[in-house]
């Protein structure tokens, strides 16, 4: 079983923002490089992001999209999509190493079931253990984050770190996730457990925009 999240007293709340990066040129030509910048669409995508964000635009009947602190993986495509959101909201954005994506694809090392309402069966790998830990390590980061500022935190990483965030909080290497470029994933701590507000969050896209 994964680690537990970071423990959070149950009478306070926070919420995290969890932003994939723009499609990469990388996933329009796989490479060994694996620190691409976004393609032309990418910056299109995180430029319509970076909009929607400084708009404050509706989320539901009763609030709106509101954020603080901003972090990033250092790496390319996450910075890239991390600049245009930064100068709209005339803010700054911290570089978080913990918030990088797996040098591997991550759906390969969990755990299979031999049918859809069975138990997977067998262990993770080592490697997707110690992604793991530093997945956990990285929403850590950004709890406190939270917490210190009294607002939401928005980090923009990796489809392979936001689906181990959400196995972290579900206590569970069961399930993966399918996440569109980027697309808002929300988090929220209240009343002594986390709820996931959002996956895959994706006003700001017209259709013909949304990749994977």
């Amino acid at each position: 079983m994964p680690e537990s999240p970071p423990p959070r007293g149950p009478g306070r709340s926070l919420r995290i923002y969890l932003v994939r990066h723009g499609q990469s040129e990388w996933q329009l030509n796989p490479g060994d490089d694996l620190d691409m910048p976004l393609s032309a669409l990418g910056h299109e995508q995180a430029a319509l992001l970076a909009d929607w964000c400084a708009r404050r635009a509706p989320l539901d009947a009763g609030s709106r999209f509101d954020v603080g602190p901003l972090r990033t993986s250092p790496l390319r495509r996450a910075r890239q999509t991390a600049a245009p959101l930064a100068a709209a909201l005339g803010a700054g954005v911290n570089t978080q190493p913990s918030l990088s994506e797996a040098p591997y694809r991550v759906i390969g090392e969990l755990p299979r079931a031999d049918t859809p309402l069975t138990p997977p069966v067998g262990e993770v790998s080592a490697r997707y253990r110690e992604f793991r830990r530093q997945v956990r390590g990285a929403l850590a980061e950004l709890v406190e984050s939270a917490d210190g500022s009294g607002r939401p935190v928005l980090a923009v990483t990796h489809g392979g770190v936001i689906k181990t965030v959400l196995r972290v909080v579900a206590g569970t290497d069961a399930f993966c996730a399918r996440l569109y470029n980027c697309g808002i994933t929300a988090l929220d701590w209240k009343e002594g457990i986390w709820r996931v507000a959002h996956v895959n969050l994706w006003d700001h896209l017209p259709p013909a925009l949304r990749t994977t």
